[in-house]
């Protein structure tokens, strides 16, 4: 991988965020509530209590709490019963990591039996606005959110591309007001970078030791917990030296150290390994043929499983993370679940029960599993009334069908999921999907923009810059994200193969943005970011010359959420076509909202001349 693939990914990410309002395709349900005094018998079900299985038993629960839990339960009079023959009582799960935009996302983590998410970074706003409606009691349609709030990383680092500027830190003599300041803000929990990226092949700022041990101790002075995005195994060998308390990810480069396990035993360290990320990293996720999820999958959730990163790890590099789980598992290293969704390869809730999968096929045993996603996370974290199921405890409960301590595949036959001893809406969400779909469906059949039959852009033979349909061109760049690019275009009296004209783009990507691009943006809906259907063709072409630099074509879809999919292409200084298969942005065209051609990898002023944008 080239730190041009890297680059492009968050700018990508970001480019969308500015420009596309709200989530599509995310379904809105809401916990029914019940009424008032009703007490919930689970009778003759076998529970996994957080560590371990009672074989029968009876959960009684009241309100918001577990009030009950045993084997000779006296069942309160006018008790609500629900036969648990045949069943399993779980606490409700832990993804111990996951970035959340919206409290959509916690919704939708919920329907999956996730009632507690710990998000490793995201908008201060968000946050703050979640944690008032927790402690005003009305977040039980929600999972419960634990947050970082933003992350601690160098000026240009890792963390700094995914929105609008952030903090940042350079010298151990800022950590402790850094700390401070993050405290302040709501963080629960202090997320440092240590990323450097040579684990993906490029080179970026991170944080040195001084700094990194500063801001450790930081964090420390003030009682609160520090994890580490630790990027190679090296990382991860610094941090744990350093003191830090758990390391976000396994490390993703092909390597190996037989006393990983040791030192984070020594060092009193957690793990999330993220299993299902870095797979992800490697190409192929199967969650999409598990029946028993599939219809709770929006095509949205399809599309973000169906994705790939930009580029991909060491062949052997999740052989590698395997081998340190088992490490870790020997030495008796807390291990939690977590997913970092919503990255490629993986959605809020569901993607949690392949982590577990996953940990199984690397060699905890399925009772190990779902441990790594109740009691030890609640243990980790603090959450002194979640993780089991205990009297008093809160009524965060998961129901399924079969024995997931026998098969973990078992976790996804969900019967039922309560939020704090509210039954979440399940068929509600069911039928929110099938709207998605069906929008979907009518997006498909919608007909294609007015004069675009023929599947000409734009030749830009009428010495002007025009299109034959939707809301035209554009200038697009960072600016919009604090950056400095700048970008021009003009109509050039002269075009491919002879014609006489063409659309010439100058500009400049800025080395000090975060997120640079800068080139022209085709909008093919009535309206600038307005959806329209392509799917009448199968690929969007041009023809191009300009400086010897690699360039970009991103594509912008509702089916993608908030990521656009992107393809490079590299010109010379002769005319050249370049055809791109809609397929391989894993979309299908009925819903491109745009379409951007332009500079985003190479620091510096740039020209390129395009010409016969045409969709065939």
């Amino acid at each position: 991988m080239n730190k041009n693939k890297t680059k492009l990914k968050s700018i990508r990410k970001l480019f969308l965020l500015s420009l596309v309002f709200g989530i599509f395709f995310m379904p809105i349900f809401s916990a029914a509530a019940i009424d008032e005094a009703v007490i919930t018998a689970i009778t003759n079900v076998r529970i996994f209590n957080g560590k371990k299985v009672i074989q029968s038993g009876t959960v009684v629960i009241s309100d918001e709490k577990i009030v009950q839990v045993g084997k000779d339960i006296q069942i309160p009079e006018g008790s609500q019963i629900i036969e648990g023959k045949g069943f399993t009582l779980l606490p409700g799960f832990f993804d111990s990591h996951a970035h959340i935009w919206a409290s959509q996302n916690l919704k939708q983590s919920l329907v999956f039996g996730v009632t507690t998410v710990v998000d490793m970074f995201m908008d201060i706003k968000a946050m703050t606005e979640i944690k008032k409606k927790q402690l005003s009691g009305q977040s039980k349609d929600i999972a419960f959110l634990i947050s970082a709030g933003t992350l601690t990383t160098a000026p240009g680092g890792h963390g700094t591309q995914y929105g609008p500027p952030i903090p940042t830190i350079s010298k151990p003599e800022e950590a402790q007001a850094f700390v401070n300041a993050r405290i302040a803000e709501g963080s629960d929990f202090i997320k440092i970078i240590l990323d450097d990226g040579s684990a993906y092949g490029t080179n970026r700022p991170t944080l040195d030791k001084a700094t990194l041990s500063a801001v450790i101790h930081a964090a420390h002075q003030k009682e609160k917990l520090t994890i580490i995005h630790a990027a190679t195994l090296k990382n991860c060998m610094d941090a744990m030296e350093a003191g830090v308390d758990g390391l976000a990810h396994l490390y993703f480069n092909n390597a190996n150290d037989q006393d990983f396990g040791l030192l984070a035993a020594r060092k009193k360290v957690f793990v999330i390994p993220t299993l299902t990320v870095l797979e992800s990293m490697q190409g192929g996720i199967k969650l999409i043929e598990d029946q028993n999820l599939l219809p709770y999958l929006t095509p949205n959730d399809i599309t973000m499983l169906k994705a790939t990163f930009p580029f991909q790890i060491e062949k052997e590099a999740f052989a590698a993370a395997q081998k340190a789980l088992k490490q870790l598992k020997d030495e008796h290293v807390p291990i939690l679940a977590g997913t970092d969704a919503p990255n490629p390869g993986t959605t809020y809730g569901a993607s949690l029960h392949y982590e577990l999968e996953l940990l199984v096929k690397s060699g905890l045993s399925p009772t190990e599993a779902l441990q790594s996603a109740t009691s030890i996370p609640a243990k980790i974290f603090g959450l002194k009334d979640r993780g089991h199921i205990k009297a008093g405890f809160k009524a965060d409960l998961l129901l399924v069908k079969g024995d997931p301590t026998k098969d973990i595949l078992n976790s996804r036959n969900i019967i039922q999921v309560w939020r704090e001893g509210v039954k979440v809406e399940r068929s509600q969400y069911l039928e929110s999907v099938a709207q998605a779909k069906k929008q979907i469906e009518n997006q498909k059949k919608a007909p294609p923009p007015e004069n675009s039959e023929s599947g000409w852009v734009s030749d830009f033979e009428g010495k002007k810059i025009s299109s034959n349909f939707g809301a035209g061109w554009s200038i697009s760049t960072d600016s919009m994200m604090g950056g400095k690019s700048t970008a021009e275009y003009r109509w050039e009296n002269e075009g491919a193969l002879g014609s006489r004209g063409s659309l010439l783009i100058t500009g400049m990507v800025d080395k000090e943005s975060s997120t640079p691009w800068a080139g022209a943006f085709f909008s093919p809906g009535h309206t600038m970011m307005s959806p329209a259907n392509l799917s009448f063709k199968k690929s969007i072409s041009f023809w191009a010359k300009g400086d010897e630099k690699t360039f970009s074509v991103m594509i912008f879809a509702q089916s993608l959420g908030f990521t656009p999919a992107m393809k490079t292409f590299t010109t010379g200084m002769k005319w050249k076509e370049y055809v791109f298969p809609f397929k391989d942005f894993n979309i299908e065209g009925h819903d491109i909202m745009g379409i951007f051609i332009g500079s985003s990898t190479e620091a510096g002023k740039f020209f390129l001349q395009i010409d016969n944008v045409r969709l065939k």
